[in-house]
């Protein structure tokens, strides 16, 4: 590792755990919250998918992110703001609207330094160095999840456990804590950041580097040729179907999965409390989420994506059925309920490789990070309006039938795979 390196990965490593926390905090932690503060699945899942819109359109914005360095630590000073407003707004006899206030400006500046972190690493590192970073990106943004799933929600369980089961007063305590933390990444950025124009002084390969990459961007933001172009895509009718509905079922457990095992097993739960959820969903499940995207990306990279997606697909969508015979069942093994939700996860680490590699492919052209920004909005539609409505279907049906339902909602993906499997649309790599 030369010293170059060595000197960038300190701030690489924290601007994408800057990156990852708050998002983590807004879309999931969020959601154990809400069922904490006693709303019903229907306001938990409506709610909680509303709050992850702002990431779906944060293409609209991006060329208007000027000065990166900037918005990334003025953005963590708003995070640091807004998620402190989360804890205090718990202290209100009104506290969903504030609460929903602060996570909604929240989510904008999130989605807004996603913008600037990811610009600001492709203005701040030459090609080699930001293929090197690649990975340890990845691992940044994977163990902030894992933190924040994980480690913050077993500590509220375990601070609520210390105070009698004030899960009020726990939560206040998590929220300000991570409040504080957005503080320090954001005056420890202020500074650590390097400065661009010093790093391009006297540095002609990098300033000729510059000047393209900024005269690549403003093409990029010709909206109106980029979407002309999209829609005139070969086979655009299939890309957009797989995208709306290779994981319409995982869109609809995507919340429901985390009610489900919190909730009290009277009202057909598994009645996990924090500190267990958050050691079995949040760090055993996201541990095997993240080794599964792994290994499918060695075995698409190494097959190709038509001979992996039928096979990765049943990975992603069979395992659907762990979750029905547990509601049928429902097991009080801690270490089995464990062991299951670890193989979901990981079958769905594995199935969502597909989706992402068919995305990129489909987003190659002149205007290809405009089609990503178009085709990422498509994906995150395609996850929130299904989890919006996620929670009254679960309520209308009870959760054994609600989990049939979401089984019976991955046939349509399964289809879509094995016309892709039979070599639809063109231009899928082999």
């Amino acid at each position: 590792m030369n010293n170059s390196v060595k000197k960038d990965l300190g701030w690489v490593l924290s601007a994408n755990l800057a990156e990852g926390l708050p998002y983590a905090v807004i879309t999931t932690l969020s959601v154990v919250m809400m069922a904490d503060m006693g709303l019903s699945n229907t306001e938990v899942a409506a709610w909680t998918s509303l709050l992850a819109m702002p990431w779906s359109f944060k293409a609209l914005w991006s060329p208007w992110i000027g000065d990166t360095r900037r918005w990334m630590w003025l953005m963590q000073v708003a995070l640091a703001v807004c998620i402190s407003g989360v804890a205090l707004s718990l202290l209100s006899s009104n506290w969903l609207v504030w609460c929903l206030i602060a996570l909604a400006v929240g989510a904008f500046s999130s989605a807004t330094y996603d913008i600037a972190c990811d610009g600001f690493y492709m203005k701040a590192l030459d090609k080699d160095a930001q293929s090197f970073f690649v990975g340890i990106r990845s691992t940044a943004y994977r163990l902030s999840m894992i933190f924040a799933s994980g480690v913050l929600t077993t500590l509220v369980g375990l601070l609520s456990r210390s105070n009698g089961g004030d899960l009020t007063r726990a939560w206040i305590i998590v929220m300000l804590g991570v409040g504080g933390l957005m503080l320090i990444f954001a005056l420890a950025h202020r500074t650590w950041l390097p400065h661009l124009n010093r790093r391009a002084k006297g540095r002609t390969v990098l300033k000729t580097a510059e000047k393209t990459a900024n005269e690549a961007e403003r093409s990029e933001t010709d909206w109106v040729g980029a979407f002309a172009d999209f829609i005139r895509k070969p086979g655009l009718w299939f890309i957009l179907l797989f995208l709306l509905f290779y994981r319409l079922g995982e869109a609809l457990l995507s919340k429901m999965t985390i009610l489900f095992l919190k909730a009290p097993v009277e009202t057909g739960g598994l009645g996990l409390d924090n500190a267990e959820y958050g050691l079995i969903y949040g760090t055993v499940g996201v541990g095997m989420l993240t080794i599964g995207g792994i290994l499918g990306g060695m075995l698409v990279s190494k097959y190709g994506l038509r001979k992996c997606v039928i096979p990765l697909a049943l990975m992603l969508n069979v395992p659907d059925l762990l979750y029905v015979w547990m509601s049928i069942v429902q097991p009080q093994s801690r270490l089995l309920i464990g062991s299951l939700v670890g193989v979901e996860q990981f079958g769905y680490g594995l199935g969502f490789t597909a989706y992402m590699v068919f995305m990129l492919q489909s987003s190659q052209g002149k205007f290809s990070t405009s089609h990503y920004a178009i085709l990422t909005a498509l994906m995150a539609l395609g996850m929130n309006i299904p989890s919006m409505l996620s929670g009254w279907l679960q309520e209308s049906l009870g959760y054994t039938q609600f989990f049939w339902a979401a089984v019976a909602c991955t046939v349509p993906g399964m289809i879509l795979s094995m016309i892709l499997w039979k070599g639809y649309p063109r231009g899928v790599k082999e």
